[in-house]
């Protein structure tokens, strides 16, 4: 497990991009609002290569899966450092970066999913959030880093440090295709689908959609919603933060009070998180704000890929994990060519909330 965890390092670049905005911004002399596209499409990419990951690695031995994620960090990285253009940066650091760090998030959860019964719940829980915990760590140093030695130095730093983590990961990872493992027998049920399962991946794509929608913007542009560019470093290491902390905590509470109400207790949250970031101009809001966001989003990447208790299925987790997660492809994207304000308002932050209800109400009660 310790290679799948730090396999899931490789993704921690993609979510501390508002860490870089400023800077590519003033390099590439563009508006920060037109470089969400290239985030956009690292989402869209990011899905992709999770859905690629995961069916990879019951064909192809992990270890191979994370060299070549280590390949595909690096020179995403690389293309970043050398980026003279934002179609440049798009290539590097939206679809070779995002694909890359894709296929790993697939593999290392699938990897985590053939541990036995007994310990494969705390297996995927810890790898899952790895990704955050990386991100929580590397913003603040890619901020120092920008400082210091530039945005050529520091990713190409980022590149060598990265590639040397991943080539550690790979020697770690099996080096023969996934499968079940350790003591406990693992049987397909043959047992009729649960009633309602017809309708749960659209529930489920639904309801995760519109709860990530406002997490993965504020990744986009952590620093506006801080309501101060000088807090941006502390506004993606916060949305971090609660990110690793609702992944921990949002299995074992499911366990404790039921999954429909930590499902329930999710949409509050969100709920809680975009009323205090209405107010413009008020950091102790807003970074207060973030963390509960960012927790809201982790406990829905969660419990919402997750279908109705059944006898564990080898090969069909990835796509249902994906299926979900498709939703993130889309929030990066800029209102009318990048000149929409990134910051919420209160008409669309009500809109938002009235979609979130109206819309998410299907899956909740489906779960309920």
């Amino acid at each position: 497990m310790t290679g799948a965890a730090l396999l899931d390092v490789a993704v921690s670049p993609l979510f501390i991009w508002s860490t870089f905005t400023e800077v590519l911004a003033a390099e590439l002399a563009v508006a920060e609002p037109s470089l969400s596209v290239v985030f956009a499409v690292g989402l869209a990419l990011f899905t992709t290569g999770v859905l690629l990951g995961g069916r990879l690695a019951d064909a192809l031995p992990p270890r191979v899966l994370a060299l070549g994620t280590g390949l595909g960090v690096v020179v995403g990285l690389v293309l970043c450092a050398v980026a003279s253009s934002v179609a440049v940066l798009l290539l590097g650091f939206g679809v070779v970066l995002g694909l890359a760090t894709g296929v790993g998030y697939g593999t290392a959860v699938r990897v985590a999913g053939t541990l036995g019964s007994g310990g494969r719940g705390r297996a995927v829980a810890l790898v899952v959030s790895a990704y955050a915990a990386g991100a929580v760590v590397l913003a603040p140093i890619a901020a120092w880093l920008l400082g210091v030695v530039g945005r050529a130095g520091t990713f190409a730093l980022l590149a060598v440090v990265l590639g040397l983590v991943l080539l550690g990961a790979a020697a770690l990872l099996p080096g023969s295709p996934s499968a079940p493992r350790s003591g406990t027998a693992v049987s397909v049920s043959s047992e009729p689908a649960p009633q309602g399962s017809a309708r749960a991946v659209p529930a489920l794509w639904t309801l995760f959609s519109l709860g990530s929608l406002p997490a993965l913007v504020a990744f986009a542009h952590a620093g506006a919603f801080a309501g101060d560019p000088a807090l941006v470093v502390a506004a993606v290491a916060l949305l971090n933060a609660g990110n690793v902390i609702g992944r921990l905590v949002a299995g074992p509470l499911a366990d404790v009070v039921g999954y429909p109400a930590t499902l329930h207790g999710t949409a509050f949250l969100l709920l809680a998180a975009l009323l205090a970031l209405l107010p413009e101009g008020l950091p102790v809001l807003a970074l207060p704000a973030l963390f509960v966001l960012g927790a809201q989003y982790g406990a829905l990447s969660v419990l919402t890929p997750w279908p109705p208790p059944t006898p564990y299925q080898p090969h069909g987790s990835a796509p249902a994990t994906a299926s979900c997660s498709v939703a993130g492809a889309w929030p990066g994207w800029p209102g009318r060519s990048g000149r929409q304000r990134s910051r919420p308002t209160p008409g669309n932050g009500r809109s938002l909330g009235h979609l979130l209800w109206w819309e998410c109400w299907p899956g909740l009660r489906w779960r309920g």
